[in-house]
């Protein structure tokens, strides 16, 4: 029988000193930042009913949920998502409230990725939900926010991409076709899998919609999208589309963030969840989005609360990757004493520490043991408190040849 006490689950690993570090930073430098802008945050449960996801079955299949049940009998999963958890609070609990609400979240979420593909199982995310809102303005500060918040994090080194569904939605609803070759269409826009779409899109000869499809995964880029998409298709609420997604990104750019943000019309994931805008945050040199996000109106409806909405999501193991790593912090002294004066060892440490330092107190009985803990840990000065407090410089003794 092969045992696994000595590895971790797959898709999951553990973090060390300088990792948390980074880790942390990421997190306090978002969470500081959505308390400025009056977010409050909320924390649910790690496990969920499944039937919280029940409805979401498209966007979050059983197979990619880890599943437990309680002690009678009842089908559980761990939360592989915040969203729709804070969705099931602000219905149950929050609808009451003045609207709009600002809520921000900092928490796990564990969905099982079967090839993996360098995917981590275990996901922190740290995002916010601005609730209660439909207008532009709500729109556009949640898009803006994400761009600070990844400022915050990599400087300029960032991308945003932005797209509406509602023009994909115009596209394949004007298309004459059943669901699962919409399904398969969406697939092929999502990958730019040029040679597979067009042959998807080829039984529809020159239909207008068919050939906007067929151009939709190059339609990415600056302001000049805006007319190519104008041209190739303006009917059945896609002029509409376009005009609300111009408008954001003519704001974006009074914001001074044209150089960061895309307009990636084949931006087309999970068109059931999402209404509105959607939306992607890169940082260079990482592959995948570390940010995504948009609008999803239709979702707190589901547990009894009409009620709109728009946010993002931040991948905090990915966000903290772009941070300048930091060394584990070595303690600045070592505080050895004998058992006759620990409570005086315990109350100096306590005066050391209110003053800022950090300080370890020793674990040795001996003099000799803590002096060679000190040096082998990089703590440069020793104090022994006895009826007197003596420093020790181990630098300079090492330096001296006396250590």
């Amino acid at each position: 029988m092969r045992y696994y006490d000595k590895v971790t689950p797959d898709g999951t690993r553990d973090l060390l000193f300088g990792e948390c570090v980074s880790r942390g930073e990421a997190v306090s430098r978002l969470t500081t930042m959505f308390r400025a802008r009056g977010y409050r945050q909320v924390i649910t449960p790690a496990i969920e009913f499944y039937d919280v996801f029940g409805s979401s079955a498209a966007h979050f299949p059983q197979e990619n949920m880890y599943k437990l049940t309680d002690t009678r009998g009842r089908l559980m999963v761990i939360r592989p998502d915040c969203t729709i958890p804070i969705a099931r609070l602000v219905a149950t609990r929050l609808a009451a409230s003045p609207m709009p609400l600002r809520l921000y979240y900092s928490e796990n979420v564990y969905r099982v990725e079967h090839d993996l593909r360098g995917k981590r199982n275990e996901v922190f995310q740290t995002g916010v939900e601005l609730i209660g809102s439909n207008a532009l303005r709500s729109d556009l500060e949640i898009v803006e926010l994400a761009a600070s918040g990844l400022s915050d994090i990599g400087g300029e080194r960032f991308r945003i991409e932005l797209c509406h569904i509602g023009y994909f939605k115009a596209l394949i609803d004007s298309l004459d076709a059943p669901g699962e070759t919409k399904e398969q269409i969406r697939q092929c826009i999502e990958q730019k899998n040029y040679p597979a779409l067009g042959d998807l899109l080829d039984p529809f000869g020159a239909a207008r919609a068919a050939l906007a499809l067929r151009y939709l995964p190059r339609l990415f880029g600056g302001e000049e999208v805006f007319e190519k998409a104008y041209a190739l298709f303006d009917e059945n609420g896609a002029r509409e589309s376009l005009d609300y997604l111009r408008s954001i990104y003519d704001y974006l750019r009074q914001l001074g963030l044209e150089g960061s943000v895309i307009v990636d019309l084949g931006l087309v994931n999970q068109i059931e969840y999402y209404t509105g805008i959607i939306f992607r945050g890169y940082f260079d040199g990482i592959g995948e989005p570390v940010l995504s996000g948009g609008r999803y109106d239709n979702l707190i409806s589901d547990f009894g609360a009409a009620l709109p909405a728009v946010g993002f999501a931040v991948n905090a193991d990915l966000a903290s990757a772009v941070i300048e790593k930091q060394p584990p912090q070595t303690p600045d002294i070592l505080v050895f004493s004998d058992e006759a004066h620990l409570p005086q060892a315990v109350n100096y440490i306590r005066s050391l520490t209110d003053n800022g330092l950090v300080v370890e107190s020793s674990m040795f009985d001996d003099y000799d043991a803590s002096a060679d803990y000190a040096r082998r840990r990089g703590i440069r000065q020793l104090h022994v408190v006895d009826d007197d407090i003596e420093v020790v410089d181990l630098v300079k003794m090492q330096r001296e040849g006396r250590a």
